[in-house]
């Protein structure tokens, strides 16, 4: 049995927020839940603390981007971060920010 799980971030939030900064527009960025990373590319310390990812919210204009991960229990299957883009009056109340798969 191998250990091959990595932590994949394929979130687009922050190439959003850097057009965001550059064109001057305001938007609202916040951290919704800080979580670790299970992965080989995660242990980046002397002491084997694993690497932590934030999972932010953000608000501009009349639109939201979430973050999630989705984690996998399969040792050999990458856990993903992922963006999603909602209208700000379609935003999800109930958005859970870790989905697990399997």
């Amino acid at each position: 049995m191998s250990w091959d799980k990595r932590t994949i971030n394929m979130s687009h939030l922050d190439m959003v927020r850097e057009m965001l900064d550059d064109s001057g527009f305001p938007y609202i960025l916040i951290v919704q839940e800080s979580v670790p990373g299970f992965g080989i590319n995660d242990d980046i310390s002397l002491t084997g603390e694993p690497k932590y990812y934030d999972l932010r919210r953000l608000q501009y204009g009349n639109w939201v981007i979430l973050e999630r991960i989705e984690r996998t229990a399969d040792c050999d299957a990458d856990d993903t971060i992922t963006s999603h883009k909602f209208s700000l009056w379609e935003e999800p109340k109930d958005w859970k920010y870790i989905e697990r798969r399997g």
